[in-house]
């Protein structure tokens, strides 16, 4: 079963949780055993020095062990779960306590050992073996203390857990929330609310790039959208002007009401070509946009490819009494597919043509100061608002002042134009007062 992100949030914290205190428990557990186990063998540590300081007393008051008689200093070190076995300088035991360890039940557990000399005047007169019962140096008070001690820890812990058990419901929240409105949003987004901000509500760096950039891709898509619309109403505008006057046309030769002249059939023909010429140039710019194009990159001469394009424009140039100023240097050699950088040429040209009606059009080749080639064209002729200049570029759009000149075309020139450049990696750049006159610049 898929748990949701909250949930996993919340079991990880309290995983989290739950392991450092049972391994703060531990720590805690055994800090406290080692603590009180060295305060307990501090404390042994005075009997053995009472033991010792007793048998030096005894010395210094008999000058010999003769009669010594350890009962009472026995009982009070087997009070305390010791025992001691003393002898003389040459080796003779004078007395012991241990020989009743033999018949002791507790002689499972570890047992310690020591050697203490026994001095008088700084020389020794004997030693003492004080041995210990490790396991057995705790008290019965000592062991309800311990446990008393391991039950306050225990509870400690679990008074934590639930103190922050909130707090780790409420830290889950906050992680959680900026993710689920994401994902809230980008459901929202494949409905098709693209109008919605978005803006997670998170202070992490991380989510709030993650905000942002889901937000980038909302905005790219509410302009897909609206390329996409109306990209549908230019088509469908585009293709309705010829299919109508072909229909009329037609339904009038069928009709009786005009002679299938030639005049007429040319007319015809002219809207088939312009049809024909229409759906060439959607192919033409969906092939360019492709994520399957790849420009076939050879060494290419720009000035033999500016000077062709300009050689057919020839002829249309002088029907319009436009004069083409050409001024190109031989020997520029550009990176490119050569008939794509040829359409590009033609596609730029024949818009300046087409939206000059006196004057001149220059088509320059030259190499920027940068060392680069540049091949630019300015005409005389409608100039570009800053509105115009940014969607120029665009499928089917064309400058207000000429909507309604009989300019011809489609509006898809620049915009087979901008695809070739970009899929090349060159720079385009357009110049306009708004008033008269456009350069166009394509950096190599």
């Amino acid at each position: 079963m898929k748990l949701s992100i909250k949930k996993q949030f919340l079991l990880l914290f309290l995983l989290v949780l739950l392991v450092s205190l049972t391994l703060l428990s531990f720590l805690l557990r055994n800090t406290v055993e080692n603590c009180f186990y060295d305060y307990k063998w501090a404390e042994q540590s005075k009997i053995f020095d009472l033991i010792v300081s007793r048998l030096e007393t005894y010395y210094a008051e008999h000058k010999s062990w003769k009669g010594f008689n350890g009962n009472e200093l026995a009982k009070l070190a087997m009070k305390e779960g010791c025992y001691f076995t003393l002898i003389d300088n040459n080796g003779e035991l004078i007395w012991t306590s241990e020989h009743i360890i033999g018949n002791s039940p507790d002689t499972s557990y570890r047992y310690w050992r020591n050697i203490y000399p026994v001095n008088f005047h700084n020389q020794m007169q004997g030693k003492v073996y004080i041995g210990q019962f490790t396991d057995k140096i705790y008290t019965p008070n000592d062991m309800l203390f311990k446990e008393e001690v391991y039950t306050y820890i225990l509870i400690s812990l679990l008074a934590s857990l639930l103190i922050l058990l909130p707090f780790i419901m409420i830290l889950s929240s906050m992680l959680s929330t900026p993710i689920l409105y994401l994902q809230k949003s980008a459901e929202n987004m494949i409905k098709g609310d693209l109008h919605t901000e978005i803006r997670a509500p998170a202070s992490s760096l991380e989510i709030i790039k993650l905000s942002a950039s889901l937000d980038r891709l909302r905005k790219s898509l509410a302009q897909q959208e609206d390329l996409r619309k109306q990209l549908a109403s230019n088509i469908s505008h585009e293709l309705r002007t010829p299919l109508n006057v072909l229909q009329n046309q037609l339904e009038a030769i069928i009709d009786g009401i005009f002679e299938p002249t030639p005049e007429r059939l040319d007319g015809i023909l002219q809207e088939v070509i312009r049809l024909t010429s229409l759906v060439a140039e959607l192919e033409n710019i969906s092939a360019i946009e492709s994520s399957d194009f790849i420009p076939i990159i050879k060494d290419v001469k720009l000035a033999n490819v500016v000077e062709n394009v300009c050689t057919t424009f020839e002829a249309a140039f002088q029907r319009k009494n436009i004069a083409l100023v050409v001024q190109i240097k031989k020997g520029i050699i550009v990176k490119a597919q050569e008939d794509k950088l040829k359409q590009l040429v033609i596609n730029i040209i024949s818009n300046a043509l087409k939206y000059t009606d006196s004057g001149k059009v220059t088509v320059k080749t030259y190499m920027h100061k940068d060392d680069h080639a540049v091949f630019e064209v300015s005409d005389t002729g409608v100039g570009l608002t800053d509105d115009d200049k940014e969607k120029i570029f665009e499928r089917f759009y064309r400058v207000e002042k000429s909507r309604n000149r009989n300019t011809g075309g489609a509006g898809l020139g620049l915009s087979i134009v901008k695809n070739i450049a970009d899929a090349h990696h060159w720079k385009i750049e357009v110049e306009s007062d708004g008033k008269t006159g456009t350069t166009f610049r394509v950096h190599f």
